[in-house]
């Protein structure tokens, strides 16, 4: 028996997991405001981008990855997606290429610019609020809404990942707007028995799913809920005991990959943030 995984694109991550997530995993990246969830997708396209555009260094990646097997495990093999996708609920292509644009090296921004398929719902986000009414009646300004579909938010999302989704990174940005966006045919509950759909038929995908999520916005039985449903959870927080800025990274929940973690006695990791490499983990705290 043989099983796939994918690299995160965070090689200093990548050492410690085994060299990547297990294929058909979605994650959630449960991210207090600024400690670097958006950082880490960033990098994690650009870096898997650069691993698809050197096949010889993957190969050789691989190689490595299947000879450190050991005796009674079952055989993992790296694999990349064959795209990336990045699913936008609000903000536009080009607010988010101007972000990475001030953030970080230019080769880092042409790769995110080149490499990756944007896929924008604002026209379905704000059809139903007051906002749509708001901008048009400004003659500066103008969103194009879609008057010619008539499905919900869910039901496009469903759609893209059903058509995109297969052997391929997604992104959905983000699990916060969707969870506040609550109307008359819209509630918490269907956006968590959509999770729940979604995880399990991501393994018949095989790629990965990323889902942004904001601590401390949803009630706490929610974002429990929610983190229960996933198959993995990666938290991005602030180091309050730190004097100086600094971000953590903590794998608090992830099926298959957390006997590895707690077999290395890792207990969380000390990340940085970098304009020419993105993400990165600076240090690896193990409980002693």
């Amino acid at each position: 028996m043989s099983l796939n995984k994918i690299p995160s694109g965070i090689k200093t991550l990548d050492t410690n997991i085994n060299d990547g997530f297990p294929a058909g995993s979605v994650i959630l990246l449960l991210e207090d405001v600024g400690a670097g969830a958006r950082e880490f997708v960033y990098t994690s396209i650009v870096n898997n981008l650069n691993l698809k555009a050197d096949p010889s260094y993957f190969e050789m990646i691989n190689r490595k990855h299947e000879k450190q097997s050991h005796e009674g495990e079952i055989n993992t093999t790296l694999a990349l997606p064959d795209e990336i996708y990045y699913i936008s609920l609000s903000r536009s292509k080009e607010d988010i290429l101007n972000e990475n644009a001030y953030a970080f090296h230019e080769d880092f921004f042409n790769t995110l610019k080149e490499g990756v398929n944007f896929k924008e719902l604002s026209d379905i986000y704000f059809r139903q609020s007051i906002i749509k009414n708001l901008w048009l009646t400004d003659k500066k300004k103008n969103l194009d809404f879609d008057s010619n579909s008539n499905k919900n938010i869910l039901e496009e999302i469903s759609d893209l990942f059903g058509e995109f989704a297969a052997n391929n990174i997604v992104i959905l940005d983000s699990l916060t707007e969707l969870m506040l966006y609550e109307g008359d045919y819209l509630s918490k509950n269907d956006v968590i028995m959509f999770l729940k759909s979604l995880v399990r038929i991501s393994k018949e995908w095989n790629g990965l799913i990323y889902l942004l999520l904001n601590t401390r916005i949803l009630e706490t039985n929610i974002q429990e809920i929610i983190s229960d449903t996933v198959d993995g959870v990666l938290t991005f927080e602030w180091d309050k005991k730190s004097v100086k800025l600094q971000r953590n990274l903590c794998i608090t929940k992830f099926r298959g990959l957390l006997p590895q973690l707690e077999q290395n006695n890792i207990e969380k990791f000390e990340t940085k943030i970098t304009s020419n490499d993105g993400f990165e983990v600076s240090n690896i705290r193990k409980i002693i």
